[in-house]
């Protein structure tokens, strides 16, 4: 009986420890949270248009000058942003290469250096705002090298 009564101190005191340090024995834990800050904000889109006309600056000259290229300012207004810059691009059995021009100005040229003989590129220009760039311009124009007089003269014709 002694050994009874100690093994029911025991378990008294258990207990009492139990609920002294918070320990339950059946009760599931539940868990939970709330945040009552939130966020607002807008949207709005914007379109960056292509260069409507690209123009050469001249008809022709030597190949060791550089190549005058110039456009028309796409459409802006309404939802149409401005460009921030112009990449006049050309390529074909000429040669290839790219050039960048701030906005405003409208006039570029495509290096005559980084052409060769008896060829044509096609150049386009095309509008850039950060990293998004409009459709390539609605024209374009074709570079041809040539060789002239007696194999002496190297130049290039734009149409």
């Amino acid at each position: 009986m002694r050994r009874a009564l100690r093994i029911t101190a025991v378990g008294a005191l258990a207990l009492a420890a139990a609920g002294l340090f918070g320990v339950s024995g059946g009760s599931p834990a539940r868990a939970g949270w709330s945040r009552s800050v939130y966020a607002t904000g807008s949207a709005t889109s914007g379109t960056l248009n292509p260069v409507p006309t690209v123009a050469c600056g001249s008809a022709g000259g030597l190949l060791a000058s550089n190549i005058p290229i110039t456009w028309t300012t796409p459409t802006i207004g309404g939802n149409a942003i401005a460009p921030q810059s112009y990449t006049i691009a050309w390529s074909g059995s000429a040669g290839s290469g790219s050039t960048t021009v701030a906005y405003p100005a409208t006039t570029g040229n495509v290096t005559g250096s980084t052409l060769t003989l008896l060829g044509t590129s096609t150049v386009t220009v095309t509008a850039a705002y950060g990293s998004w760039t409009s459709p390539v311009s609605l024209q374009t124009r074709t570079l041809t090298t040539t060789l002239g007089a007696l194999g002496l003269i190297v130049g290039w014709t734009c149409a």
